[in-house]
């Protein structure tokens, strides 16, 4: 089990490397005399859309378009549903920052039954709408949630094919019932058949945990847990805080059904792994547990710096998953 002890490494030279990242973690402006001269660098605007799951659901996202091409990582953004209060909101600076600093492209969907996405088509009559009410959520209307994260990446999907992302190098974040989601629909992802010469599926490369549980209303990650390629394959990132001991059992617990399959995250002088492993767990000097770790102020390391080692390490690094086309006309 790590702590926020352990240091970080950095593929850039130490210096530059400790200047950016005091910038990416704590999002506080940094302004000298030559950087006011500077232009300021144009990005793409936040896109505000209306995406309609197939099970009828009108769901309201935010997408951050990358500025790298076909460079640019694709990241879905799934909010807690356990804790309301820390909804979409604290992923707003960090997918900012990601797309700044970065380059990379970020969704962010407020979930059934969350933000702006109340509302569902009738089947009964398509022109009518019915209210999703979260509070009469059971085991079957979580699960659902997965639709959710299909419908985000069929919207990253038609990005992937005008070149504006890499599909190839996809990474869900989720947020303790979000969390075991993500788990979920990974191994649903990769248990697609392709079609032809174009995969369906296989796309999610990296999933980022705050504080996933063991179970919610019945609802368990074991699906995600169990499954060949998730457990020994994909990028896994664990971030929770350790002064709950309830929560962050739970953590410890996925964590330990993983790292079996998986080399040590701690190199013999004490400093992370990151080129060698796909497994990493942090504990965190905090009792906010899921996606409201992100709005501690001084946490070491930083949530915000985790995220750009493992990204660019785990996967702008990784020159085997190469950008290609979705699009069946296109072959």
């Amino acid at each position: 089990m790590l702590s926020s002890r352990l240091p970080l490494t950095s593929p850039f030279p130490s210096l530059l490397c400790c200047v950016f990242l005091m910038m990416f973690s704590s999002f506080l402006p940094v302004v000298t005399a030559q950087d006011e001269e500077k232009p300021k660098k144009e990005l793409p605007p936040v896109e505000t859309h209306v995406l309609e799951t197939k099970d009828g659901v009108f769901l309201n996202v935010k997408f951050y378009p990358g500025t790298k091409g076909k460079d640019s990582i694709p990241i879905i953004m799934l909010h807690s549903m356990l804790n309301v209060s820390a909804n979409n909101a604290v992923y707003a600076k960090l997918a900012a920052a990601i797309q700044e600093h970065m380059g990379h492209a970020v969704i962010v969907p407020d979930l059934r039954g969350h933000g702006k996405s109340v509302q569902r088509r009738n089947p009964r009559d398509i022109n009518d709408r019915l209210e999703i009410d979260r509070e009469k959520f059971t085991k079957v209307e979580f699960a659902t949630v997965v639709q959710d994260i299909e419908t985000c990446k069929s919207f990253l999907r038609a990005k992937n094919d005008a070149g504006e992302l890499n599909l190839e190098k996809l990474t869900v974040v989720g947020s303790d019932i979000t969390a075991i989601l993500a788990l979920n629909w990974a191994a649903l992802d990769w248990n697609k058949p392709s079609k032809g010469l174009i995969r369906n599926g296989r796309d999610v490369k990296a999933l980022i945990l705050f504080t996933p549980l063991q179970s919610h209303k019945g609802l368990t990650p074991q699906l995600g847990l169990t499954h060949p390629t998730v457990k020994e394959d994909l990028n896994i990132m664990i971030i929770a805080g350790a002064q709950n001991t309830q929560y962050y059992s739970d953590s410890k617990r996925i964590h330990n059904q993983l790292s079996r399959y998986h080399d040590d995250q701690e190199n013999n002088d004490g400093t992370i792994n990151w080129s060698g492993t796909e497994l990493f767990l942090f504990g965190l000097n905090t009792g906010v547990q899921g996606s409201g770790i992100l709005n501690v102020a001084n946490l070491k390391p930083h949530p915000n710096a985790l995220f750009y080692n493992f990204l660019v390490n785990r996967l702008e690094k990784d020159e085997s998953l190469a950008w290609s086309s979705r699009d069946p006309n296109a072959l």
